[in-house]
């Protein structure tokens, strides 16, 4: 098969000279005939057992004031007071700025901050952009999660892992027979993850062979293999540490590790080898005993457990695959305690458990290997230790690749297409998907004018996924940092018209915000690549000084200050959060807010005090204060939070055997010509650059 590739831009800002790398658009692959799988969308309980109120921190957002009645101008070279600070644009850069009231300049800076410091110092009149907010939001999140790994989850993580190995072969010394089998099971498993988290732990006798088998698939992560602990096939190229997980030995130990405990299922249900699945869950109702008997240090072991899910569960969202607290209760229905190893011999009973425990599964994400002939609520249903976490934008990445959207219509090769004797399929989502399924109208005309959108099912999986995420009520948006953060971005996809400044009531200015969106939804990905569950697609078969302006999307603002105070409040009740840490959040915070108050205030035409320009001058050093993180803190650091390029990976096609990478690259300075106080002045600030591209899935990039 012969691939076809293309370079493409994904957003066309008029003439904003913003060109974004399409990468490699696939038109090869693997993709086997077969009945098409069309999965229901959110399912029926989505809006009772899913939706309840956070009990880990509240969430409270300010105000926002409605009115939009901004001062009305045209912009016009001969009218700003500073002309002289786009001396260096072309003359297409410049006809832009005037044309759509800003320009966006491919001039790469390391980080958005070095915008604003150069400008700060060169007294340019900053234009604080929303971009430079979320970008600052990202660093301070992703040192928290560090923090809170390093300093707790791991030594929790190892702790508990020695205590529940300890209790595996005991389970496997007093066992006979099928259970002994489930027990040699049980041990491997936790072998693989002791030996994970220390390179020097020892592995029981009677499962070394295998472990070290599993072991050595994990080191050579080199993509699809049968587990031999398992016996299904697993994508081991899923143990490449990436993310921050590159910055040090130990947040690679817990990388591997976390993955292992997150990915590996005992599943419930195995039509080809149903022995298998009873041995599996068996194991899994060994292992869940362990954890409500077992002590860690005088803790009990499921108190442990729940010290790294918990809040894991607050930063990313709750596990879309049975826990040990499914099982815990399912068994005390079915056994009335949790099972003994004598207990789990009884055929009927674990039957009777298999039977109960299928009708929770709720997996909606299928994040390991399936064909367009599986069932996948019946043939990935079972339990994982500290599963991979249910993802708003994955399931929708999901639901808009093969085979939920059928095979290709259109005549064009678009960057999505996978083919294969003649037949074409969507084998990649494109992330443009998910503004589009939130309501942004112009994501889907991009989408459709990119050919894009041409399969047999795509604008009826667009349209039922939209009404159902329409129905999501504001709690649910809200339960977790991840789940709050997409709620923060979703103005941006909202048409700013009469009552906003010029520069905003464009085409252009949308495609601008949805770069912004795009690229802080990346900056997510990337700090919750270890706990995020990856879709996969179905197998075919020089100025004087002067003040400055704020991007006016006080709904963001607001909605960003709320979820900063939520973090803040979450992880420092539960001492997850150091003194240094704490006050770099409440600092922001107070940031977002008084940017919030300076957006409405421009949006009502009010003058700015004196006290919002010294914060708008001074900008650039209040987010370097923000985002320089001290050295000798125990927290990783590397020469990569220097700059704020990153990549990650968010779809895995097995067809092609590549991925979707999406990343973010230099800072770009945007120009926008506003009007302060009657004058139309050109300001300056920072915007992302945003990019998606194919790779090989043994190759996925850190």
């Amino acid at each position: 098969m012969v691939g076809k590739y293309a370079t493409l831009p994904i957003l066309l800002v008029a003439l904003a000279l913003v060109l974004l790398t399409r990468g490699e658009a696939l038109a090869a692959g693997g993709a086997q005939p077969g009945a098409q799988v069309f999965m229901p969308l959110l399912p029926s309980n989505w809006d009772s057992a899913q939706l309840t109120t956070n009990p880990f921190a509240p969430y409270v957002v300010a105000a926002v004031d409605p009115t939009r009645q901004a001062p009305d101008y045209t912009p016009d070279p001969n009218a700003v007071v500073n002309p002289t600070l786009i001396q260096g644009l072309t003359e297409a850069q410049r006809r832009a700025l005037f044309d759509n009231g800003f320009v966006v300049v491919p001039q790469g800076y390391d980080t958005i901050t070095d915008i604003y410091l150069e400008g700060e110092h060169a007294g340019i009149p900053p234009f604080v952009t929303s971009d430079a907010l979320l970008h600052t939001t990202h660093l301070l999140f992703n040192y928290t999660l560090r923090a809170a790994e390093v300093n707790h989850f791991l030594p929790a993580l190892e702790d508990l892992t020695q205590a529940l190995l300890a209790a595996a072969e005991v389970d496997y010394a007093y066992s006979s027979g099928d259970v002994r089998d489930a027990a040699a099971q049980e041990m491997a498993y936790l072998a693989v993850a002791a030996r994970l988290l220390d390179p020097e732990a020892t592995i029981p006798g009677p499962v070394k062979g295998v472990v070290q088998q599993e072991l050595a698939l994990i080191e050579q992560a080199q993509g699809f293999a049968v587990s031999p602990i398992f016996g299904y096939v697993e994508d081991y190229s899923q143990y490449i540490p990436r993310g921050h997980y590159t910055r040090s030995d130990a947040l690679q130990r817990y990388f591997r590790a976390m993955m292992w405990y997150s990915r590996m299922t005992f599943h419930l249900t195995d039509e080809d080898n149903p022995e298998a699945a009873r041995r599996a869950t068996r194991a899994a109702l060994l292992l869940t005993r362990a954890l409500y008997k077992a002590r860690v240090s005088g803790t009990l072991a499921l108190d442990v457990w729940q010290s790294i899910y918990e809040p894991t569960r607050f930063l990313v969202s709750a596990a879309d695959d049975l826990t040990p607290e499914d099982y815990a209760q399912v068994a005390r229905a079915v056994y009335g305690t949790l099972p003994d190893p004598a207990m789990l011999a009884d055929e009927a009973q674990l039957d009777a458990f298999i039977r109960q425990a299928r009708s929770l599964a709720r997996q909606r994400v299928n994040d390991t290997l399936f064909t367009d002939q599986e069932n996948t609520d019946v043939t990935a249903a079972g339990f994982r230790f500290l599963g991979k976490r249910f993802l708003p934008d994955a399931y929708i990445l999901q639901e808009l690749v093969y085979p939920r959207v059928g095979t290709y219509t259109g005549t064009d090769t678009p960057f999505t297409l996978v083919c294969s004797d003649g037949r074409c399929v969507r084998g990649f989502p494109r992330g443009l998907d998910i503004p589009a399924v939130l309501g942004s109208e112009r994501a889907l005309a991009i989408l459709q004018q990119e050919g894009d959108t041409a399969y047999e099912e795509y604008g009826a999986q667009v349209a039922a996924l939209r009404s159902e995420f329409q129905r999501i009520p504001t709690y649910r948006w809200t339960q977790s940092v991840y789940w709050g953060w997409l709620y923060a971005l979703r103005p941006l996809l909202e048409p700013k018209g009469e009552g906003y400044p010029y520069f905003m009531r464009s085409s252009a200015w949308q495609d601008k915000d949805l770069q912004t969106w795009l690229g802080s939804w990346t900056e997510l990905r990337h700090d919750t690549v270890l706990y995020a569950k990856d879709s996969y697609t179905g197998g075919i078969t020089g100025v004087t000084t002067m003040s400055g302006y704020v991007e006016p999307q006080p709904e963001v603002y607001a909605r960003m200050a709320a979820l900063v105070a939520q973090l803040r409040v979450g992880m420092d009740e539960r001492g997850l959060l150091g003194a240094d840490l704490k006050d770099r959040l409440t600092r922001l915070e107070n940031l977002l807010l008084t940017l919030k108050t300076i957006s409405e205030k421009e949006l009502r035409g009010e003058s700015l005090s004196r006290d919002d320009n010294d914060v708008l001058n001074t900008i650039g050093t209040l987010l370097d204060i923000l985002t320089t993180f001290p050295e000798d803190a125990g927290v990783p650091t590397s020469a990569a939070d220097e700059r704020m390029a990153l990549v990650v990976d968010v779809h895995t096609d097995p067809n092609s055997q590549r991925v979707l990478e999406q990343a973010i690259g230099d800072a770009f300075p945007i120009y926008v010509v506003v009007l302060i106080d009657g004058q139309q002045v050109i300001t300056r600030g920072g915007v992302f650059s945003y990019y998606e591209f194919i790779q090989p899935m043994s190759q996925r990039l850190t």
